[in-house]
């Protein structure tokens, strides 16, 4: 029995690190996705440590301190990818905007202009 709670353990302490570690490549929703599940899984082995009378308390402490320890990576993760897709926002429209500088900013008002037909 102790055998498989530390496989357990073990298991659950890799999936949690590999997780963590793929954040990179995901969108934002699915990193704010993996940290919701991150945070709803402490909250799962919690209710167990105080509902089991039988799980070892080891067992709870050790899943716990990695669930936590992995949540503060995968928010420092997700906060920086957050940054990085606005900055990649800004200068997107920053890019937009210098290009209409350049077009006198009358192709909206006038689309015939280009067309080089003159009036």
């Amino acid at each position: 029995m102790t055998v498989l709670m530390i496989l357990i353990a073990l298991g659950a302490t890799a999936g949690v690190f590999l997780l963590t570690r793929a954040m990179h490549k995901l969108p934002l929703r699915a990193q704010f996705g993996v940290l919701l599940g991150l945070g709803v899984t402490i909250g799962f082995i919690f209710l167990m440590m105080v509902q089991m009378a039988s799980f070892p308390m080891w067992l709870g402490i050790s899943l716990v301190t990695v669930v936590f320890i992995a949540s503060l990576f995968g928010t420092r993760i997700f906060l920086r990818s957050l940054m990085q897709e606005e900055r990649e926002e800004e200068d997107r429209v920053r890019g937009e905007s210098n290009s209409n500088l350049f077009d006198g900013g009358y192709s909206d008002l006038n689309p015939r202009a280009r067309s080089g037909n003159p009036r």
